[in-house]
């Protein structure tokens, strides 16, 4: 399952992207832009725009919710979404890639030398350069999908 978040919806796409679900985020009031692209490659389109839903029934859902966490859990829920630990932290927040390891030597210098000297798993992003590692906010985040 693929999907499709509108401008409204970008932290949505962030938290669907921490649980391994590919979603890009179309921040544009070009709609029909993204209505052809998730067409194409059969992704589903998520807004908050009623319009867009009446026009494109079955292609387009409306995420109920008025802040990132409720929408998120409604979309698990709409979709039957089930959460597996090894998707958590599979892809790229920012630009929706799959990540991949890398050494620690490689990194030296582009990390903070605290992360450098504390942390042992990184993965970068082989599209946006973003390094990852496994920091509080990954306790935080991981607290939260437990808890969905």
């Amino acid at each position: 399952m693929k999907f499709i978040a509108d401008g409204m919806l970008g932290g949505l796409a962030r938290w669907l992207r921490f649980i391994g679900y590919d979603t890009l985020y179309f921040n544009t009031s070009r709609k029909i832009d993204f209505i052809r692209q998730a067409k194409k490659e059969g992704r589903i389109v998520l807004t908050k725009d009623r319009k867009l839903c009446r026009d494109f029934p079955g292609l387009v859902y409306f995420v109920n919710g008025e802040n990132t966490l409720e929408q998120f859990k409604d979309v698990i829920k709409n979709f039957k979404i089930r959460i597996k630990e090894k998707d958590i932290f599979s892809l790229c927040s920012i630009c929706n890639k799959k990540l991949e390891r890398i050494e620690k030597e490689k990194i030296k210098g582009q990390i903070p030398e605290y992360i450098y000297l504390t942390k042992e798993k990184f993965s970068i992003c082989p599209d946006c350069g973003r390094i990852y590692w496994d920091g509080d906010h990954c306790k935080r985040i991981k607290k939260v999908i437990k808890e969905i």
